[in-house]
């Protein structure tokens, strides 16, 4: 055979179809995508070894390879078929024996973790389920008393389309690794009564856990964490994320050891560092940016801050020769000033990057700082010469150069809203910022500086002071009328109330003139009686006598009239005798 050729093939974790082809000298790659492209071709002289295994895309060729650059290569989307094709060619060509693994297909979760070669494999029942290479292993710590976390490289973003939609990666495994290390007696030891718990220098059990996380950071090689420090500070308070840690610096990393985590902060992920004074004048903040973030579970930290007390000082030795101090920047041996003037100009020589100070921007007390909430959160808002710092649990970052502009506005009503004001920052891509209950007093040192830096600003606060003072000259214009209504209603309300309190009179008043027209009309009705009998009886009464009704009426009223004349005379006495009293 010349030439042995297999279609429709993926070359490690490649989304593009390809052909494959071997011959005595080696084998080479090429995708259908492009054909204008070099294809990957490989010596066969340099494979080592041979696996074939069921994948999620059908079958894979797994070559171990002696060149350090490229250890392992992988080909994918063989069909079952293709095995004894594939085993007889690197057979003859090559003189390698095709292994056939079979995977782990049950779906466990528990199992036993190895590092073998450059992969983490996760066997069940001795047959691989899963296998993570070391070479993207990021950082391992120690999540809690029993597990190791393992995170993974991020993938890079791309730079030529932004929108395009970035793949989703496996960023973090947890394993759960019980009980104590355990370590064979002998080489022939083979049984667990022949194991023996391994122990530290210090003669203290050694978990499982923790055996398991220095064999991952030894085999993955994590920059230099397992060499020699060049200087460590000691029980540093860390706000972001909150803990008291040690401060180890290596010439490619800074490396945070708590009591339950460990991170690892390449220099290269830092790309801002902050120096801050808290408002207590006080307290002194570093603040790193980081990208990519480092990650506790599910939450990323995009920004590390530290602090440290003003007047803190440490003396500090760095353990480098002066070939290697005279490689950095501005480094020194020695140094005995305050700690956070130290740990800053170490991490501005190993990290090439400059340390920002707070801006020119000064509040109504003379200090560089506000204090201002994000919703519920309440932080430090600095104004630095390019941008806004918000320095809180999740600290924000904003640059002036992102800005569309910047408005100030009060929200609701009442006392608060008249003594602090709100701060939007309006973004020309992203999400807007709103800062609030911001005292009022520091509208003028915050609109000085903002003009000084040429940035758009609208103050909604003095719109609403000239709406007020217009809707008070309308109502001063209104005065006459309003001085008319009222004298209206208070007039009116004035004659009510002098007829509420007149009623009581008016009705002792009636009630009297009740008594007396009755007395009156007693008196009128016994004289007019009379008067009325007599003229009846002038007028032809008598013509009537012979009818019986009338009669007997007249008798009535005669003997009324006699009744009322002697009731009025025996009832004077009495009636003033009751006046008397």
């Amino acid at each position: 055979m010349s030439n042995v050729t297999f279609d429709n093939i993926f070359m490690g974790e490649s989304s593009d179809l390809g052909k494959l082809r071997f011959n005595s000298a080696g084998f080479g790659w090429k995708s259908f995508k492009d054909e204008s492209n070099t294809p990957s071709t490989f010596n066969g002289s340099d494979v080592r070894g041979a696996q074939w295994l069921r994948v999620a895309r059908q079958f894979q060729l797994r070559l171990s390879m002696r060149t350090p650059d490229r250890p392992r290569l992988t080909f994918e989307g063989f069909r079952r078929d293709d095995f004894e094709k594939v085993k007889r060619t690197l057979s003859e060509y090559f003189g390698v024996t095709v292994d056939h693994r079979d995977v782990s297909l049950k779906g466990w979760n528990w199992g036993k973790a190895t590092v073998q070669n450059q992969d983490i494999v996760f066997e069940v029942q001795h047959k691989p389920a899963f296998e993570l290479p070391l070479g993207q292993v990021a950082n391992s710590n120690i999540a809690g008393k029993n597990e190791v976390a393992i995170e993974f490289a991020p993938p890079a973003a791309s730079g030529s389309n932004n929108n395009a939609r970035q793949p989703d990666e496996l960023v973090e495994v947890r394993f759960y690794v019980p009980g104590k290390s355990k370590k064979s007696k002998g080489s022939d030891a083979g049984s667990d009564d022949e194991e023996e718990t391994e122990k530290d220098e210090e003669g203290n059990d050694i978990s499982a856990a923790e055996a398991f996380h220095n064999l991952i950071k030894d085999k993955a090689d994590l920059g230099a964490t397992t060499g020699d420090s060049i200087v460590v500070f000691e029980d540093v308070l860390v706000l972001t994320p909150r803990g008291r840690f040690s401060l180890e610096f290596f010439p490619e990393s800074l490396r945070l050891l708590g009591k339950s985590t460990d991170y690892r902060v390449p220099f290269t992920s830092i790309n801002r560092i902050f120096l801050l004074p808290k408002l207590d004048d006080m307290h002194i903040q570093l603040v790193l940016g980081l990208d990519p973030a480092i990650r506790q579970g599910a939450t990323r930290y995009p920004f590390l801050v530290a602090q440290w007390p003003k007047d803190e000082e440490v003396d500090a030795e760095l353990n480098l020769d002066d070939e290697e101090i005279a490689k950095y920047p501005d480094l020194q041996k020695k140094y005995e000033a305050p700690t956070f003037q130290v740990i800053s100009r170490v991490l501005k020589s190993l990290t090439g990057k400059k340390v920002t100070p707070p801006g020119s921007f000064r509040n109504a007390q003379g200090v560089n700082g506000i204090k201002a909430n994000v919703k519920a959160v309440q932080g430090e808002l600095y104004f630095l010469e390019r941008g806004l710092i918000f320095i809180a649990k999740q600290p924000i970052l904003i640059d002036f150069t992102k800005t569309e502009s910047i408005s100030f506005s009060r929200v609701g009503g009442g006392i608060a809203s008249a003594r602090t004001f709100d701060m939007r920052v309006l973004a020309n891509e992203g999400p807007d910022h709103v800062f609030s209950a911001i005292s009022k007093e520091e509208a003028g040192p915050i609109s000085q500086f903002l003009a000084s830096k040429n940035v758009r600003l609208k103050n909604e606060m003095d719109e609403l002071e000239a709406a007020d003072a217009m809707d008070i000259d309308d109502l001063s214009d209104d005065d006459d009328d309003d001085v008319s209504i009222m004298s209206e209603d208070e007039g009116r309300k004035k004659k009510k109330k002098q007829q509420q309190q007149a009623q009581p009179a008016r009705r002792a008043a009636d009630d009297e003139d009740e008594s007396e027209d009755e007395d009156f009309m007693d008196e009128d009705s016994s004289d007019g009686g009379s008067v009325s009998d007599s003229d009846s009886e002038a007028s032809g009464m008598e013509s009537d006598a012979s009818d019986p009704m009338m009669e007997e009426l007249r008798k009535k009223s005669e003997a009324r009239a006699k009744k009322k004349a002697s009731g009025e005379a025996d009832g004077a006495p009495k009636k003033k005798k009751a006046k008397k009293d």
